[in-house]
């Protein structure tokens, strides 16, 4: 068992250590969102149409994945977690979702030969994959990580000159988790990452996360909601206010993109100076003047004064919708919430492009419409733009059309 332990973690390490620092006029990201891929359950549900319709679905996901990549050619393509329907299947039923989900993501072709290609593939872990915090097992992290990489990674591109700064963060356990060391795992990450901020503070951070921020109703579609059992999360819509706050004040993200809401949507946050006076920390000496001084606590602190970190934490953040986002002047992140890729929302597919802007040196100028943003910030562009195949059920009629008219036409044929 140790030495299985070791070469699991030697094998991680080798995965995170693949992302070496890359340099590049430009950079592009294929983002798709919650493909939720279904299987025995569905059979059993639906045993007489079931099988077609994982069928259609499967290739439905394989054209979206494999049109957009053709047609764009990323740098990277990152699935934005819940890979899968659910995260209590049964081994067997995992492995076999493996394969299929290979062929869909357009890793191996239809006799499961790998594709060479030119992009980086790289995944993040949702509720469906590792569960929510209440939820997390051993063999969640471990089953996820053999076949998808680390939980936590991060790694440089340089774009014509400045360093970019990318991360992807595991939002699962960022809330109240039942077993605690995941939770542990996740926060000592962040800390090293507001060490490295800290050592390198003009680098631009990109922050990709299964969860979205804490915002308030009516900036998304979906409302702030959060369930718990025996203390730990059972479910969330988005991150605590107190997580959310951290993150903001502390990563400094530029633009944030999740997943998780399969609407998909565009946020604005602004950090600003607290609402009230300082708040002081019971008896740990520790004073919050601001929302940056949240930096300097432990996970420890946050759990222990959590009631009223949380309501300063709101007080020094503000959300407001993408739309609104473009006459503001006091924004300070962009946060987009890819829409899924399934079929009910039009297999849709998130491009994101990062370019020198030689003309344009606004501190921060964002113009959004509907899902698309496009933000001139300190000489860079940072643009997003949604790709839309076609709700699925348009789809299956033109199949079905489709196949009809070749057999008419093949007994066309046999009847001259």
């Amino acid at each position: 068992m140790l030495c299985c332990g070791i070469q699991r973690s030697v094998l991680l390490l080798c995965k995170q250590a693949l992302l070496l620092p890359v340099v590049a006029p430009s950079i592009r990201f294929n983002l798709y969102g919650d493909p939720q891929i279904e299987g025995d359950a569905k059979l059993q549900r639906e045993p007489r149409t079931g099988k077609f319709d994982i069928i259609i679905n499967d290739y439905y996901l394989h054209y979206v994945y494999g049109s957009t990549i053709a047609a764009f050619k990323p740098n990277y393509v990152i699935t934005m977690g819940d890979i899968f329907s659910s995260q209590w299947v049964k081994q067997g039923e995992y492995d076999k979702r493996i394969e299929r989900f290979k062929w869909i993501s357009q890793r191996v072709d239809g006799r499961n030969n790998m594709i060479r290609s030119n992009h980086t593939n790289m995944y993040m872990a949702g509720n469906h994959d590792v569960g929510y915090g209440y939820e997390t097992r051993a063999y969640h992290i471990r089953r996820f990580e053999d076949n998808f990489g680390p939980l936590n990674r991060k790694w440089t591109v340089d774009i014509d000159g400045r360093t970019h700064r990318m991360v992807i963060l595991n939002a699962m356990n960022l809330d109240k988790t039942r077993m605690r060391q995941y939770r542990i795992d996740a926060w000592d990450f962040v800390h090293r990452l507001v060490a490295d901020i800290a050592d390198q503070p003009d680098m631009p951070l990109i922050l990709f996360l299964h969860i979205p921020f804490h915002k308030p109703d009516g900036v998304c579609v979906t409302s702030a909601k959060t369930e718990y059992r025996n203390g730990f999360v059972r479910y969330q819509d988005y991150l605590s206010p107190t997580t959310s706050a951290y993150l903001l004040h502390c990563l400094s993200p530029v633009l944030v993109f999740n997943g998780h809401d399969h609407n998909g949507c565009v946020a604005g946050h602004s950090v600003h100076a607290p609402a009230g006076d300082p708040l002081k920390l019971g008896d740990s000496g520790k004073i919050l003047h601001s929302g940056s001084d949240m930096c300097n606590l432990t996970l420890e602190e946050l759990d222990m004064y959590q009631p009223e970190i949380q309501e300063f934490a709101l007080s020094t953040m503000s959300s407001i919708t993408g739309h609104a986002a473009g006459a503001s002047t006091s924004l300070s992140t962009i946060e987009v919430t890819v829409r899924s890729c399934m079929g009910a929302y039009h297999g849709a597919t998130g491009i994101f492009d990062i370019s020198r802007n030689h003309q344009q040196q606004t501190t921060f100028d964002v113009h959004v419409l509907g899902h698309n943003v496009q933000a001139s910030i300190d000489g860079y562009t940072y643009k997003y733009q949604e790709i839309l195949l076609g709700h699925h059920l348009v789809v299956r009629v033109l199949l079905v059309a489709n196949l009809v008219s070749c057999f008419v036409v093949s007994v066309m044929f046999l009847l001259r």
